[in-house]
């Protein structure tokens, strides 16, 4: 059961994990201002905003054309399911998932596309997941389903693994496009590079297990499961002439109690395994590429590259015959800009930035370029904005009101970018200091994915990429004409100077930098490469004439090089529809459609209107959709916030609209001692303001009672207690999240407010008679019925980006106070409380040291003559290891806390298939508080420590991917009461 927990939980992703929410996967909400329509067909429901009307007719209109062909080599065809479109985030992606059942699509095409338009690429790829989830949701996982809901049905993605999903989903991308995402070059690139998939460093078979190759690596650059899947899901198409997966869904789904059910089935139908299937795949890859003429890179490297450190330079720009400035980026730093010394390799820091979208470019001093930011308030809208930076000064700066921003390139006295709007519409804008804008418009349904200027024709150039697929054009007042014919082969990286054109191309089979000469007219390759040079920049003043710089790729990285542009040694290139298959071994196709030959004309649009209409889509409504119910009664939000899991007999419904901006659930349990207790917890998200409910009723009505001692005897005297009623609770809490992203910084601002009320019984204290410092009483003084608890809070953080080895910011700070009190009884002594704590570098890379500390005392109330506040509230923040908030008295309290965190050891194995331990690192901790408690007729300081350690694996189970790496805590401590405290955590992935 453990391992159907964990992998399920890893599953509701999809291997996308950016947020998960209290209860299941969600991305986020969407700007509260959009209003929602849907369409609804015999087989899907499209549920978008108005401003993407159009973007969803010809999305319905793909997806309806490759319906009959998307379950090919499947038994059963697509789920019915919901197509929700998200189109305010220029981070571009798709998922589906279950809890609840949709497909979401990010609308805005991806930066780095190929000849297939986007909206084509997501429906071949994610609708297929729709079959994959079809054909898993059989047998007894469909039986489950009726118990569990769509809970029962995501068990059955145990039944086939995440690699294999996405393998076959970019299968079936690849097969309906001309040449599509799998042959692309660079997508076997990091494999060709290797020469060693499966091997060890002497080039014999890694006897240790494989599941480095799936889970990924701290120490070494691997491929995602995407292009892993790839391979294997084609090689073993290509060897049993079949799909393979449609028997392991059909097996796994109607046994899935045999847990294995992926290799049990391998074995049974086709007499092979994962391993074998590894094994095969590889070797028959490497006897392709062994195959091929070997050939070297003929640009001449700048920089030399570490070892152990895997590098990516990144769009390099001249600044002189012998410095270029780089982005630069590797697993001990996230990226950066950098100067480079081309003579002597050196390197000098310039700015750290944050997550680029699109390359830089200069002019004048100035370097201009795009960053992924988000939104303030909402999840779903993450924008590209406008960035510069003074060489100079070196630092990044915002320019303001530039959030949809593109490729910005500067020219002689004005600045110009592209303009991506969420209808789907693109603008060429140009500014001139004091003039008003100009804006170009494109092609319809066209995306664009390069700007440039050439100071020779006085012309912005752009690559389009549309129906006929990827071509160069020309700005100009028409809007844009056409310089290149359309052709299926992917351009990347324009730049222009001296006439000409220069971007990256696949045009001869691998990945190489061309040219296009403007007066000339003809189109030529730079570059010869082992396995691809990329952003090639022309260097005109170098010492030896014209020359481009670009990066060249080997297994450590990219690395800057740079490349003479002499009429002998430019390449010609033909016009070609098709670019060369070099480096895939030839697979057989599958008999689906075309997407490319696919057009979605004003006709088809009229008459899918005429079809299906549209109707608005209502928010309140739809908030509620329950998806799940389970046969035991717990909180769901405790569960996935607290870790704290508490079931009782029952049952508890689960609820997550589709818009994931509402979560709900509700639960009826019972037990001997309290009987029956129903709860109730609702989360809303979709104003910017997180709304939280909770109510509760059943069980014990609590007390908050008084004790006094006995003078002689020092026994305890309990208050008297009427028999308790049948307690219930309801609360209410707002928090505002404001989220302010600076490219290196990343700060968050909250203010929250929240009110509860109980029926617990409080103890009476106008009632209490004191002699000689004794309550005397005690018995006779009562309850009042009723607690309020009314709390604000704010808190601020601020934090730098992690690199992919680190588990902590290296520099970053938060501080939070909170404020509680009892707005009805002035008796209860309200709570004030104080937290800060501090990330810093440790003494080596990828050490950190976390400081922490609080303070929280009581203020006002009812205080006996001692100085104890009896009816107090407490913060549970920083106690120390081994000890609970019983242990302490929210009267001057005061703690700090160090831990000192470091990697000890990457062993990169494990229980082969089963846990792969990726990393181990030890924590050394101290924890350190003091309170005054009462004592006597007086108060004294109580001082509490602990010391101790952890010991945390970062692991992933099953073959999980590396985006579902989790950890596994355990924790000693020796506190200063004694003996020792050990405990034992579960870090999931998101």
């Amino acid at each position: 059961m453990r391992r159907l927990l964990y992998t399920v939980l890893f599953l509701c992703a999809l291997g996308v994990a950016p947020k998960a929410g209290a209860q299941y996967y969600t991305w986020g909400s969407d700007p509260a201002g959009l209003k929602w329509s849907t369409i609804r067909t015999p087989d899907v429901r499209m549920i978008y905003p108005d401003t993407v009307s159009g973007v969803a007719r010809r999305t319905l209109f793909y997806i309806r054309t490759v319906q009959p062909d998307i379950s090919y080599g499947f038994r059963h065809g697509p789920m019915r399911i919901p197509f929700v479109m998200h189109p305010e985030n220029f981070q571009s992606n798709g998922l589906v998932m279950y809890l609840p059942k949709r497909v979401e699509f990010l609308t805005s095409p991806a930066i780095d596309g190929y000849s297939m338009p986007w909206y084509k690429q997501l429906v071949a790829h994610e609708y297929r997941h729709a079959v994959q989830y079809n054909n898993l949701n059989r047998g007894v996982i469909r039986a489950l389903s009726y118990i569990l809901g769509q809970q029962g049905s995501t068990i059955g993605l145990l039944c086939m693994p995440i690699w294999a999903m996405e393998g076959d989903a970019v299968m079936s991308e690849t097969a309906m496009s001309s040449f599509g995402r799998g042959l692309q070059p660079s997508f076997s690139m990091g494999y060709r590079a290797m020469g060693r998939v499966g091997r060890d460093y002497k080039g014999r078979r890694d006897r240790r297990n494989i599941d480095k190759w799936f889970c990924g690596s701290y120490r070494d650059y691997i491929p995602d499961h995407y292009e892993l899947g790839y391979q294997i899901c084609s090689y073993a198409y290509a060897r049993y002439d079949e799909n393979v997966w449609d028997r392991v869904a059909w097996f796994g789904s109607r046994n899935p109690y045999m847990l294995a059910t992926t290799r049990i089935a391998l074995e049974k139908y086709y007499g092979t395994n994962v391993r074998e299937l590894f094994r095969e795949t590889f070797d028959a890859l490497e006897r392709h590429w062994d195959s091929l003429p070997r050939t070297g890179d003929s640009a001449a490297p700048l920089v030399p590259m570490p070892e152990g450190n895997y590098t990516t330079y990144q769009w390099p720009l001249p600044l002189s015959d012998t410095t270029v400035l780089v982005l630069k980026t590797d697993y001990d730093r996230p990226s950066r800009f950098v100067r480079l010394d081309t003579r002597t390799g050196a390197e000098e820091p310039v700015c750290y930035t944050g997550l680029v979208s699109t390359r830089p470019a200069m002019s004048g001093g100035r370097v201009w370029w795009t960053e992924y930011r988000r939104s303030k308030l909402f999840e779903q809208r993450v924008n590209s904005q406008l960035c510069y930076m003074d060489l100079e000064r070196g630092t990044a700066r915002t320019f303001a009101g530039r959030r949809n921003a593109l490729y910005p390139t500067p020219a002689p006295g004005e600045l110009a970018w592209v303009e991506y709007n969420p209808d789907g519409t693109y603008w060429v804008v140009v500014q001139r200091d004091g003039q008003p804008e100009r804006r170009f418009g494109t092609p319809r349904h066209a995306e664009i994915h390069g700007l440039a200027w050439d100071d020779v024709t006085l012309a912005y150039y752009v690559i389009v990429t549309d129906d006929a697929g990827m071509w160069l054009g020309r700005i100009d007042d028409e809007g844009v004409s056409p310089v290149t014919q359309g052709a299926y082969i992917t351009l990347s990286n324009l730049r222009a100077g001296g006439g000409k054109l220069y971007y990256g191309s696949i045009s001869s089979g691998r990945d190489e930098a061309h040219c296009y000469d403007l007066m000339a007219r003809r189109e030529y390759r730079i570059t010869t490469s082992a396995f691809g040079s990329f952003s090639p920049a022309p260097w005109h003043d170098a010492a030896d004439g014209g020359r481009v710089l670009l990066t060249t790729y080997d297994r450590r990285g990219y690395r800057v090089a740079a490349q003479r542009v002499a009429d002998s040694v430019l390449i010609p290139v033909a016009p070609s529809k098709l670019p060369l298959n070099v480096v895939n071994p030839e697979r057989k196709r599958w008999d689906v459609v075309n997407l490319d030959t696919v057009r979605f004309t004003g006709a088809d649009s009229l008459r899918q209107c005429g079809t299906f209409r549209a109707r608005r889509y209502r928010k309140v409504p739809n908030l509620v959709n329950v998806h799940s119910w389970m046969p035991v009664a717990f909180n769901p939000f405790d569960a996935v916030d607290e870790h704290n899991i508490n079931l009782n007999l029952g049952v508890t419904l689960l609820s997550q609209n589709l818009l994931s901006n509402t979560e709900a659930y509700a639960s009826y349990g019972w037990n001997r001692n309290e009987g029956s207790l129903f709860n109730l917890g609702v989360r809303y998200f979709g104003l910017g303001v997180h709304l939280d409910l909770d109510a509760s009723y059943g069980g014990n009505q609590l007390f908050y009672s008084l004790v006094s001692y006995d003078p002689k005897t020092g026994d305890p005297i309990y208050q008297k207690r009427p028999s308790p009623d049948k307690y219930y609770s309801i609360g209410l809490s707002a928090t505002l999240p404001l989220y302010f992203q600076r490219g290196y910084h990343t700060r968050q601002l909250s203010v929250s407010a929240g009110w509860n009320y109980s029926n617990g019984m409080v103890a009476n204290l106008d009632k209490i008679e004191w002699d000689g410092g004794q309550i005397t009483n005690i018995q006779r003084i009562g309850f009042r019925e009723g607690l309020h608890k009314l709390s604000f809070g704010l808190g601020y953080s601020d934090q730098v980006r992690m690199a992919h080895r680190d588990f902590a910011p290296r520099w970053g700070y938060t501080l939070s106070t909170l404020y509680t009190f009892n707005p009805a009884n002035v008796h209860f002594s309200d709570l004030i409380s104080f937290f800060g704590q501090a990330y810093l570098p440790g003494l080596a890379a990828h050490n950190s040291l976390k400081v922490a500390a609080t303070y929280q005392t009581s203020v006002g109330g009812y205080k006996f003559p001692a100085g104890y506040a009896p009816l107090s509230y407490k913060s549970t923040r920083l106690i120390p290891r081994g000890f609970s908030s019983a242990d302490i008295v929210s009267n001057n309290y005061t703690a700090v806390s160090l831990d000192y965190q470091l990697p000890v050891w990457y062993p990169e194995g494990g229980i082969g298939s089963v846990l792969y331990f990726k990393r181990i690192r030890l924590n050394a901790g101290g924890d350190y508080a003091q309170f005054r408690r009462p004592a006597g007729k007086g108060m004294d300081w109580r001082r509490i420590w602990s010391v101790g350690g952890d010991i945390v694996f970062d692991i992933n189970a099953f073959r999980q991917p590396a985006s579902a790496t989790s950890t596994f805590k355990l924790s000693v401590y020796h506190p200063s009461s004694g003996g020792v405290w050990w405990a034992a955590a579960v870090g999931l992935p998101f």
